[in-house]
């Protein structure tokens, strides 16, 4: 078993791939290049569109480890699952989170025509979209108190990508998906701490030790 501050993973069948949250941008794939580091070696990453798609990709290939977010609401779903086994975990802080539009000036005309601001966010950091929103106002004077909407998706990236095409105004990412779909960041940066863990089908990890 490998073990230090950080992280810790029991000795791992041949590892080949990291399956996990897409698309590109997230912050699941930033954890993956990570855990790719520590592990020592070069491993593709694969981005599913959920957890559980990326999952069903690991039951099939014995090569491939799952990788989610331990603040995953759903993630008592591979806890508890009798096919997987936790594999290790570790700590990482993913980049900066902030919110990102694709233009001042179009954000500026919506809040002055007194339009809906549509807003994404993956579930998880939607208790801090408040004090992000608040944080703009030095460059979008009055979107505190603009009608908002806010639109729950499947990840952070998915949500720039949104933005990205016009299906909403804004989104909270972090600043590997504002970067790679072009968006402007307009909020202070939000820093989050999270764990992570590793999963394997606990079949092919029996099959691999006996």
């Amino acid at each position: 078993m490998f073990n230090n501050d950080n992280f810790w993973i029991r000795h791992p069948p041949e590892i080949a791939s990291i399956a996990t949250l897409g698309p590109e941008g997230t912050s699941s794939q930033s954890a993956a290049k990570h855990l790719s580091n520590l592990i020592g070696k070069p491993l593709d990453i694969l981005l599913f569109d959920t957890f559980e798609l990326a999952f069903e990709y690991v039951e099939k290939n014995e090569s491939c480890i799952l990788l989610v977010a331990n603040a995953y609401q759903r993630v008592d779903n591979f806890y508890m699952n009798e096919n997987t086994l936790l594999l290790g975990s570790f700590f990482y802080s993913p980049p900066n989170y902030y919110l990102g539009c694709n233009t001042l000036l179009a954000l500026e005309k919506k809040i002055a025509e007194q339009q809906t601001i549509k807003i994404a966010t993956h579930h998880a950091p939607l208790s801090r979209l408040r004090g992000l929103i608040e944080s703009t106002e030095d460059k979008i004077l009055g979107i505190s108190d603009a009608h908002l909407e806010i639109e729950v998706t499947s990840s952070t990236s998915n949500g720039a990508r949104l933005v990205a095409n016009g299906d909403v105004d804004c989104c909270l990412a972090n600043a590997d998906a504002i970067k790679h779909y072009g968006l402007t960041a307009i909020s202070q940066p939000l820093h989050i701490e999270m764990t992570w863990v590793v999963f394997s089908n606990s079949q092919i990890y029996k099959r691999h030790v006996a």
